[in-house]
């Protein structure tokens, strides 16, 4: 890493008290830095349904502030069959490389299935560039299928360790709709989802146990702060039943309540303050 950069991203270290207008100043001393020095694929993964789009200003986020450039951005369509097509080739040296997920059926309602795909993902990465470990950034239901995927993959060696995970507008423990009504999910001090328990979220519970513990996780959720303590599409209490998921074993564990505009579940991916946690998450952590 850079002397500058290193710099740089140490000030959005000490940031986080005011990000109102920190955030483009920090943004512009990275930009003026030479790019960090590493090869870990970042590996983006969308809801279900949903598209490769929810992942694109993320990504751009991250090239504006001068993390990576273009020519380290790669998208990874996954067929029905989970055949994977990569558009581009990285790098010889890839720096920061960044993979955008489309899966083509995003209607799978089996997340160990669609967690296969992600595995094909990785297989095909680790085939063509021998990555020792990569990161996952998921919104939506897409931290489900990162989770499943740790949950059915944790004691391959033959794969990549996963290095950091970021969820953001996790539907853990469901979504709103006819049955599920703003705030009725109450939460156990460690996190356990008490009133209710979604399927999806019992066939998580063994993470308890066994979460790998060289991971660190960062939980993301918008609250629009209209009574509902929620996104809009998801109750933050769905997306804090991660907590009981992961926590005791991850090697660290954050969360963080993203307030004011685009806190809403499809603005959270488009929001300066959740671009700010992710290089924050990602990239400065060892200033």
């Amino acid at each position: 890493m850079s002397r500058g950069l290193k710099a740089a991203l140490c000030c959005l270290l000490m940031a986080g008290a005011a990000l109102g207008g920190t955030i483009q100043q920090n943004w512009g001393a990275i930009r003026n830095s030479q790019p960090i020095e590493d090869s870990t694929p970042t590996i983006f993964v969308h809801g279900m349904p949903s598209s490769y789009h929810s992942e694109v200003k993320m990504v751009h986020a991250l090239v504006y502030a001068g993390i990576t450039t273009p020519d380290n951005i790669v998208r990874a369509t996954v067929s029905p069959q989970g055949k994977v097509t990569f558009d581009r080739k990285l790098p010889a040296r890839p720096h920061n490389p960044l993979i955008e997920v489309d899966l083509e059926n995003s209607h799978e309602r089996d997340d160990h299935i669609a967690a296969a795909w992600l595995k094909a993902v990785v297989v095909d990465l680790q085939q063509q560039y021998h990555f020792k470990q990569v990161n996952f950034v998921g919104h939506s239901s897409g931290p489900l299928l990162i989770l499943c995927y740790i949950m059915d993959n944790a004691n391959d060696p033959d794969l990549p360790r996963v290095s950091h995970l970021v969820s953001l507008g996790g539907a853990f423990n469901g979504a709103l709709g006819k049955r599920s009504q703003p705030n009725s999910i109450e939460l156990s001090p460690a996190g356990l989802p008490l009133t209710r328990q979604v399927k999806e979220y019992r066939e998580l519970l063994p993470l308890h146990d066994s979460f790998p513990h060289h991971i660190r996780v960062l939980n993301i959720f918008g609250d629009l702060q209209d009574g509902s303590n929620s996104d809009g599409r998801v109750e933050n209490n769905s997306s804090r039943a991660m907590r009981y998921l992961v926590a005791k074993r991850a090697r660290s564990y954050q969360e963080v309540r993203i307030t004011g505009e685009h806190a809403d579940h499809s603005g959270l991916h488009n929001n300066k303050k959740v671009d700010f946690y992710l290089i924050r998450f990602l990239y400065g952590e060892n200033c």
